[in-house]
C-alpha cells in the first residue's frame, strides 16, 4: 500500500525491459510508490496496490485506455512514444494526457515530468528524433497533412512548454517578431486560434 502523500506509479508499455528501466527510475524516490507494471491495459487490475495516480503509457496504447474512460477517470496519464509529431502530441493534448515524453529524451526527463505532473504542471519533451523530425509529409489525427517544417515543430515544442515569444526568441536566436509569425502558421496548422486554445486542451493536472 503506498504511503501516505506518495504518487502510486504505474508503468504500462509492451517492452519488458522498458518498463523495468521506467520503475527503475523511481525505486527509492521519496515521493513515488512504484504500484507495478503491465503489457497491455487488461493486466491492470491484477496489480496489487490499488488504483495509481499516475501511469507512464506506451502511446501506442493510448487508444485502448481512451476506450475505458471510466477505468481511468482520475488517473493522470504521461505518453512514453515513439513518434514525436505534432499529429501525435496534439492528440495527446485534446485525449487529456498530463505529459508527453518521446524515448530519445533522457531518463531525468521522465523524472522530472512526473514530478511536473504531480506539481499540477504538464509536460511536453518532444526529444531529439531527427530523422522522423525530417520527415515532410505527416498526418493528423483528422487525416489532414501537417507539413510542419522543423523549425514549426521547434516553436509547438516550446510552445508547450508555455514558453514566450521572447523567450523562445533568444533560445532559437531569433527575433520576436520571426517567433510571432512562426507561432501563427503553427496555430494555423494545428488547428486552434492561439496559445489560450492550445493551452485549454491541456487537461489540469492537479
Amino acid at each position: 500500500m503506498a504511503q501516505k502523500g506518495r504518487c502510486r506509479l504505474l508503468v504500462l508499455h509492451s517492452s519488458p525491459l522498458i518498463r523495468k528501466a521506467i520503475l527503475d527510475l523511481f525505486r527509492g524516490d521519496p515521493g513515488v510508490t512504484v504500484l507495478g507494471s503491465c503489457p497491455h491495459p487488461t493486466a491492470v487490475g491484477n496489480l496489487p496496490g490499488g488504483r495509481p495516480d499516475v501511469a507512464l503509457v506506451e502511446y501506442e496504447q493510448w487508444q485502448g485506455l481512451r476506450a475505458n474512460p471510466a477505468r481511468w477517470s482520475g488517473i493522470r496519464v504521461i505518453l512514453y512514444s515513439r513518434d514525436n509529431t505534432p499529429g501525435s502530441v496534439v492528440d495527446g493534448i485534446r485525449g487529456g494526457a498530463a505529459g508527453f515524453v518521446h524515448e530519445s529524451c533522457p531518463p531525468e526527463s521522465i523524472v522530472k515530468g512526473l514530478h511536473d505532473v504531480l506539481r499540477g504542471r504538464g509536460f511536453w519533451h518532444l526529444g531529439t528524433d531527427e530523422p522522423e523530425r525530417a520527415q515532410t509529409g505527416r498526418r493528423s489525427v483528422s487525416g489532414q497533412q501537417w507539413k510542419l517544417s522543423g523549425r514549426e515543430e521547434e516553436i509547438l515544442d516550446l510552445l508547450l512548454r508555455r514558453r514566450s515569444n521572447e523567450e523562445i526568441a533568444h533560445e532559437l536566436c531569433l527575433t520576436q517578431q520571426t517567433v510571432k509569425n512562426y507561432a501563427s502558421r503553427v496555430f494555423h496548422k494545428v488547428g486552434v486560434s492561439g496559445r489560450k486554445e492550445l493551452f485549454r486542451m491541456l487537461r489540469p493536472c492537479g
